[in-house]
């Protein structure tokens, strides 16, 4: 019995790692923001090094359903995480996004999909939004 629960465990952790995406379409047509020159109204914070898109009122960026962000930043470094605030007009209030409204994309095949420069943020949902992205290292 024993030996059967540790293959169930061991299929299954291989099972995992050997995954595909759910969403084969996430490397496709990734639209570029802020790489040819920054995006106005970012901001890096001295005191914590997060990193903003924008102010909390906005403008915010327009986050499209079913795209791929391929988001410059300024962190000038690796984040260690990213966090997606959208709400229905590119000024005013935002709410923290999870599940497929905030998929970030850590490699497409061999190329780096979060990096020191830049990060793949996905709107895997079926809602257009526009959104303020926080960005900590």
């Amino acid at each position: 019995m024993r030996g059967a629960l540790r293959l169930v465990a061991a299929l299954g952790a291989v099972g995992f790692g050997c995954a595909e995406p759910t969403d084969p379409a996430q490397c496709e047509g990734v639209i570029d923001v802020g790489c040819d020159g920054g995006l106005p109204g970012a901001s890096l914070d001295d005191a914590s090094g997060t990193w903003v898109s924008s102010p909390w009122v906005g403008p915010h960026l327009s986050y499209p359903k079913y795209t791929t962000l391929r988001l410059c930043h300024g962190l000038g470094r690796v984040p260690a995480s990213v966090e997606v605030w959208a709400g229905f007009a590119p000024t005013g209030s935002v709410a923290m996004q999870i599940g497929s409204a905030a998929i970030v994309i850590p490699a497409c095949g061999t190329a780096p999909g979060v990096t020191d420069r830049s990060v793949l943020i996905r709107n895997g949902g079926g809602q257009d939004f526009f959104a303020r992205f926080v960005l900590r290292p």
